[in-house]
């Protein structure tokens, strides 16, 4: 055996074996959160967060004996309730990965978290630009002295045409972009981590998420130019930096947009209604879901039915149908 099995081998029984029926959730979460360790800064954060503001200050007492499948599934919920869906499933993620721990120790027969049932989302979305008043939207953007000054108006043009997330945006690189062939590979994503700051993710949100897209013939002609044009250096080869040349700030570029979209007159449009938008005008224009998936970056079709519609290579139809909407 290597030794780097034999290190993974000691790490796993260091976070199992004192594992016990008596053992504290709160300490088990520990265990948890050290097991983590080689994870991505912005999903040990928000392991850390649930641990810290959910699960030890209102079941960290509980026993993993008394961690029963009734007991997490009254959390979990009470969770929902009180601080929405998103948050009680990041507690389910945690209470899963926790309690599989204690099974693996035998410390209890099963996972317990396994029969708890789904969390409901009740929260709004975010709701797709009408097509007829995209271009009004878009010509506003382009007329806006603020956005000018702060470098975001190819910014929205590029979620805009492609439908990408906004962190997905921030982390196209020019290296990423085929003039020649108009594509665009989107491999990255831009996070804010606690104690990290910004980061570039060398991975999307999903594995459906890494795709190579083709894109309208205006936003290739916007980023040529912009190639020409703009001249702050970054030594991250980023298409959109901060005008200082650093990592672009996902939470800063909506927090300017909400500022914007008022001042515009839209003041519903947030950054990922340019997401449901491109959804909608690609099923408009006849595209299939699994082809609109594919576009988005999305695994499951249905997903892409239920909640956007009102990768390789390819996608041409997409980009066709995009621009006569964005141009």
């Amino acid at each position: 055996m290597t030794a780097l099995k034999l290190a993974l081998v000691s790490a796993q029984v260091a976070t199992t074996t004192s594992v016990s029926r008596e053992t504290r959730l709160s300490e088990l979460a520990d265990r948890f959160l050290a097991s983590k360790a080689n994870r991505a800064p912005r999903t040990i954060d928000t392991y850390r967060q649930t641990i810290a503001h959910h699960i030890k200050p209102k079941i960290g007492s509980l026993s993993v004996t008394d961690a029963t499948t009734e007991r997490l599934d009254q959390f979990v919920r009470s969770v929902s309730v009180k601080n929405g869906p998103g948050a009680a499933k990041a507690c389910r993620a945690v209470l899963s990965g926790m309690m599989g721990m204690a099974a693996r120790a035998d410390a209890v027969r099963v996972n317990p978290v396994r029969e708890i049932g789904n969390i409901e989302r009740h929260r709004k979305g975010a709701e797709a630009i009408p097509i007829d008043d995209l271009a009004g939207l878009l010509s506003a953007v382009r007329g806006d002295q603020r956005l000018a000054e702060l470098d975001e108006i190819d910014v929205i043009e590029f979620l805009a045409a492609t439908g990408c997330r906004l962190g997905e945006v921030l982390a196209v690189k020019w290296s990423a972009i085929d003039f020649s062939a108009g594509t665009v590979t989107i491999s990255a994503n831009v996070v804010r981590a606690n104690g990290h700051g910004v980061l570039i993710q060398d991975h999307v949100k999903t594995r459906a998420g890494m795709r190579t897209i083709s894109i309208p013939e205006s936003l290739v002609d916007r980023l040529r130019d912009r190639r020409v044009n703009f001249k702050i250096h970054n030594e991250f080869d980023l298409v959109f930096p901060t005008i200082r040349g650093n990592i672009r700030d996902p939470r800063n570029t909506s927090r300017d947009w909400r500022d914007a979209r008022e001042r515009l007159g839209y003041p519903t449009v947030t950054t990922h209604s340019f997401r449901k938008t491109v959804a909608t005008a690609l099923d408009s224009a006849g595209l299939s879901a699994r082809e609109i998936a594919e576009y988005l970056g999305h695994a499951n079709p249905s997903l892409t039915q239920d909640v956007y519609m009102a990768k390789n290579t390819g996608g041409v139809r997409a980009a066709r149908a995009l621009e006569s909407i964005v141009k």
